[in-house]
């Protein structure tokens, strides 16, 4: 299958290591190979799309800026979106992350540096020729908007969706003043939504179950008349305190400490993971204009995404082998948002791919190993491992699984604040994304330590934090045991570290992984070691 290599030198941010360099380097091992300043200049992404259409490229590896850069960014996701247009598969897109976790961190280290570019872009270039191809299902956004809580800012929203042909439900956990006033001067705007017949109120309303995606959702109300169910192609969350509990048992959703949701950040003030899904931005609720700036971004930030004609959306969920499962219901057990059953004729798992969010936690905890998820392919994973072990970095080598919700920002942002001065770890820390850190297998910290690796560290959401609810918890139980067998094999467990972490604690990143070497660094000297 033919892949394209395209590397950034991110509008210079990227002086080491030489990109020049690593293309000449990988040049023959891909079909296509590129250096351009950056991904996001005019131009740019237009040159590369009508390559990968003109090549015939199956696969591509987008090689500069971390792949949370091109999510949260204001444009970042348009690349990704033009090239599933030009046919590559979602799945084989891969990012190698050579500024924020290698030249920014690893700027005084030339040659730890292009070892450890190196060893990522191999990774990348593996997973964009061999991961499976996920199910690229096409979605006419409905047009309409489900708000969870009756609060100006809501009104507010509901009256801009409206005015732009969109329907609107309201929904509260209590009772509803019909007339939707909402004082701050906005009795006009109250009554304009109130008597709108796009607009339909559920008060008393308690979440009773949700399925769905982005421009097609299915939420279905508890009330006391009955159950109600809504279809919407997008949420707005007005009420983060009464509502963001009851959505996180079926859509990952990440909350700070204080236990509201979050958003993306300063470029997506509103929107979640969960790009159909937005919250209403802090604001005064008694500064009128404050109010209204606040429901302006997050309705804006929902036409942006139900606007469209169609949206193409990679269904990566987990998978199962029906010829080595056995129906024992471990998956339903394990999986927090009911997306695994057992099918009552053939008594085997089935997956709902409007509920499964492909966290991996299912995965682990078959006995059979039935189960697989396609973002994180098990066997694809043990031959990264393998492959990274076998880098020619100095010992002590530490493996790094970082999960998605919180170790790799936090990883970025270690990257960022060694470029402006603070403290940096040493390149020999390889880094390894994983969905969740419920998808952490205890094999493959024992076939790390196996490759070669003298230290394996995890980096996963603080408890309460995983917008998998209990991914972490799940860990805990697998790794203890874990634990028990280093020991039995003579390996000192403290080979093992475990971190919970938030994504903006880069300062917390870095102390803990150079603690972690300074700890290993008599361990690796030892004869012989103890891998």
């Amino acid at each position: 299958m033919p892949v394209g290599l395209y590397l950034s030198r991110c509008r210079g941010a990227l002086r080491v290591p030489d990109v020049d360099a690593l293309a000449e380097r990988f040049g023959d091992s891909v079909d296509v190979c590129r250096v351009v300043d950056d991904f996001f200049e005019p131009g740019v992404q237009e040159s590369i799309v009508a390559e990968i259409r003109d090549r015939g490229l199956g696969g591509v590896v987008l090689a500069g800026n971390s792949v949370e850069h091109h999510m949260r960014s204001l444009s970042g996701p348009r690349l990704q979106d033009s090239i599933v247009e030009a046919g590559v598969n979602p799945n084989r897109i891969a990012f190698a992350n050579l500024l924020e976790q290698v030249a920014l961190p690893h700027s005084v280290d030339e040659s730890g540096a292009a070892t450890k570019a190196a060893v990522l872009l191999e990774d990348a270039i593996r997973q964009a020729r061999t991961f499976p191809p996920v199910e690229a299902v096409e979605i006419v956004p409905n047009r309409s908007v489900l708000i969870l809580g009756v609060t100006a800012a809501a009104v507010v929203a509901a009256q801009r969706l409206l005015r732009l042909g969109y329907g609107v439900t309201i929904a509260d956990a209590g009772a509803v003043d019909r007339s939707l006033s909402v004082g701050n001067g906005l009795r006009a705007t109250g009554a304009f939504v109130a008597s709108h017949p796009a607009v339909s109120i559920v008060e008393s309303a308690e979440l009773a179950d949700a399925e769905g995606w982005l421009g097609d959702y299915d939420v279905t109300f508890s009330t006391p008349d009955g159950s109600r169910p809504v279809r919407a192609g997008g949420i707005l969350v007005a009420d983060g305190a009464a509502w963001v509990e009851p959505l996180r048992r079926h859509y990952a959703l990440a909350v700070d400490d204080d236990g509201l949701p979050l958003s993306l950040g300063a470029a997506h003030p509103a929107r979640t993971v969960d790009p159909g899904i937005m919250l209403m931005p802090a604001h005064d609720d008694g500064d009128v204009t404050e109010v209204i700036r606040a429901a302006d971004v997050a309705a804006l930030a929902l036409v942006l995404h139900l606007s469209v004609p169609r949206v193409l959306r990679g269904v990566a969920t987990s998978v199962v082998d029906e010829s080595l499962c056995g129906g024992c219901a471990s998956c339903v057990k394990t999986c927090a948002f009911g997306a695994c059953s057992i099918d009552p004729e053939t008594r085997l798992s089935h997956v709902d791919p409007r509920r499964c969010h492909g966290c991996g936690k299912c995965v682990v905890s078959c006995p059979v190993g039935a189960r697989d998820i396609v973002s994180s392919p098990h066997a694809q994973m043990l031959e990264t491992i393998r492959a990274m072990a076998a880098s020619e970095l100095p010992a002590p080598r530490v493996l790094g699984f970082l999960c998605g919700g919180c170790g790799y920002p936090a990883a970025d942002e270690a990257g960022r604040q060694a470029a402006a001065g603070r403290e940096t770890y040493p390149a020999s820390f390889l880094p390894i994304r994983i969905p969740c850190g419920g998808r952490l297998d205890a094999l493959y910290v024992l076939e790390a330590i196996a490759a070669g690796f003298d230290g394996v560290a995890v980096f996963r959401c603080r408890e309460g934090h995983c917008r998998n609810l209990v991914g972490n918890l799940d860990m805990d139980r697998r790794i203890n045991l874990l634990r028990t067998v280093l020991r039995s094999r003579a390996i000192d467990d403290a080979r093992l570290s475990i971190i919970d972490i938030s994504p903006e604690e880069g300062e917390l990143f870095t102390r803990e992984v150079t603690a972690f070497f300074s700890q290993l660094e008599p361990m690796s000297t030892m004869e012989g070691g103890a891998r």
